[in-house]
């Protein structure tokens, strides 16, 4: 247990050398961390509660989901009925939140009824009981009406918060290194606040965009004026949709369409291989790539829009097959908006329109005297700490286990700016618990030290067995409380799981310090002094 070889000295050296120069930069100021290395510039982020930032409630507009979701079923019905047997009707239209038609034919009225019947699914296919997603029901002959039922509703409206929350996730924290609370709040809001917000009008466009990409067929109708028009009026085609083109003008284009915005596997910026402009290249997953292969396949020498938040940003002619599953799109964009677009694009569009119903900035000066209170805190606990170990231990034993809570605490600061994680005030709180926890391993240690050299030991045989003796001991306490640890993070949320992190880093670097570098402290002392008796 005391025997280090040159490679493990060397690795534990190296181990404690890069917690110094990673928990270096906490402690100078921005215009030194800017001249370092870029591995030494990052420090450990404050939380919302210790440096201030952006409080914001978002209140979804689940109305409209719903009213979109009524007329995705009206155009499944019209395409049904358009493809099982071409059965016409008199109108189908969507009326005070429900889709009400009725059969031009009487012989069409028994095999319509089956086709919309036939399209209500089970809300949860796992799930026990039979909630259905629509509700068909007749009056008169020929009149039908299909409504949203209940249980669809509350699926539609719990999965766009949860989709909303994760899209505003990727949008706001790309590289998840920033601690904030996004989570849901009553019936149809959600909760943000961002530790250290600056730009708040930055945060803000990234909420009220909604990146909603779509590509859909031009219609032959464009070609018409009159056709446009009445587009312009609103009167639009069966099944055909109109909308404004960046460049001026407006085109009707299909009204459904497979290629969404959930199509793409990936985008970027990028600069177009022949006219040297910005374009955002985008990559189609397998499925959709093989959709759009298709399509372009055939309606060759047609034209495709490329639709995003209901404005068209290109409509090119489809001069052969795109089968590859990749291109790029081009429109009036700069470097910069390029790369906002593919980001936006890579984290997904927006479920439903958000609407920031509160918004301050909270100050960061309950933040400093937390801030100062937990200094006073952690300096307080160490010199008691110290003083306690030099008192029950002797100069020398007391000082490795302060040397090596020393290391223990530098550690903890090194691995919390090399995750970037986010302290919060419980986080301090935790560190603090990690300090009174942290010499119990060496308490352990040197009490059977002293027990063994009490039986007679020599000096060498005390120490080895003290430390082979108490091993098992320190990682059965520190397992139990490093689950209890993992727990409060996997099943708590904000400021609970800051203080699980710091946890439990602190209880991994306790137990480095007190097993491992401590031993190698105490090994190297007894081999220069070789001292008869232990001052323990």
């Amino acid at each position: 247990m005391l025997y280090f070889s040159k490679g493990k000295t060397i690795f534990i050296l190296l181990a404690v050398l890069l917690g110094f120069l990673l928990a270096l930069p906490n402690g100078l100021n921005e215009k030194t961390r800017e001249s370092m290395p870029g591995f030494m510039q990052r420090t450990i982020n404050l939380g919302l509660d210790l440096q201030g930032g952006a409080h914001m409630l978002l209140e979804v507009d689940l109305t409209s989901v719903v009213e979109q979701q009524l007329e995705n079923e009206l155009e499944a019905i019209r395409s049904e009925f358009r493809d099982q047997g071409r059965i016409q009707t008199e109108y189908l239209r969507v009326e005070d939140g429900k889709v009400v038609g009725r059969f031009r034919n009487g012989e069409d009225v028994s095999k319509g009824l089956e086709i919309v019947r036939g399209m209500s699914v089970a809300v949860d296919p796992t799930a026990i009981g039979n909630d259905k997603t629509t509700k068909v029901s007749t009056s008169g002959e020929k009149n039908f009406t299909v409504e949203i039922t209940e249980a669809y509703i509350e699926a539609i409206e719990k999965r766009t918060i949860e989709q909303s929350i994760e899209v505003l996730r990727r949008r706001i924290d790309p590289t998840g290194t920033t601690e904030m609370t996004l989570v849901r709040e009553g019936d149809d809001r959600i909760l943000l606040q961002i530790p250290g917000a600056k730009n708040i009008a930055d945060i803000k466009t990234r909420i009220n965009q909604t990146a909603n990409l779509s590509f859909r067929m031009v219609r032959p109708e464009s070609n018409s004026e009159k056709a446009m028009q009445l587009a312009a009026q609103g009167k639009f085609p069966p099944g055909a949709a109109y909308f404004l083109q960046e460049s001026g003008g407006g085109l009707l284009v299909d009204k459904r369409t497979k290629i969404t915005g959930e199509c793409l596997k990936d985008s970027s910026d990028g600069i177009h291989p022949t006219g040297g402009y910005p374009i955002v290249n985008f990559t189609f997953n397998l499925k959709c790539a093989k959709i759009f292969g298709e399509l372009t396949s055939r309606n060759l020498g047609k034209r495709f829009a490329v639709v995003l938040d209901d404005e068209i940003i290109t409509a090119p002619r489809i001069n052969g097959a795109i089968t590859g599953g990749s291109g790029f799109i081009e429109g009036s964009f700069t470097q910069q908006s390029a790369k906002e677009l593919s980001l936006l694009l890579n984290a997904g569009a927006l479920p439903a329109k958000l609407i920031i119903a509160e918004e301050r900035t909270v100050s960061a000066e309950l933040g400093n005297d937390s801030i100062n209170a937990g200094k006073i805190a952690s300096i307080i606990g160490l010199i008691g700490v110290a003083i306690f170990m030099w008192l029950a231990y002797g100069l020398r034993f007391g000082t490795i286990a302060n040397l090596a809570l020393t290391i223990n605490i530098m550690l903890i600061a090194a691995a919390l700016s090399l995750l970037g994680a986010t302290l919060t005030l419980p986080g301090i709180a935790g560190i603090i618990l990690t300090i009174g926890m942290a010499v119990d391993a060496n308490v352990l240690i040197f009490e059977r030290i002293r027990e063994e050299t009490a039986n007679g030991r020599p000096p060498v045989n005390a120490i080895e067995t003290g430390y082979r003796l108490s091993l098992a001991p320190i990682l059965d306490a520190n397992i139990t409380t490093f689950i209890a640890a993992a727990t409060l993070y996997l099943v708590g949320s904000g400021p609970i799981r800051g203080f699980a992190v710091t946890l439990a880093i602190g209880i991994v670097m306790s137990v480095f310090t007190a097993v491992v570098v401590a031993r190698l402290m105490t090994a190297t002392w007894l081999r220069r002094a070789r001292p008869k008796d232990l001052p323990i």
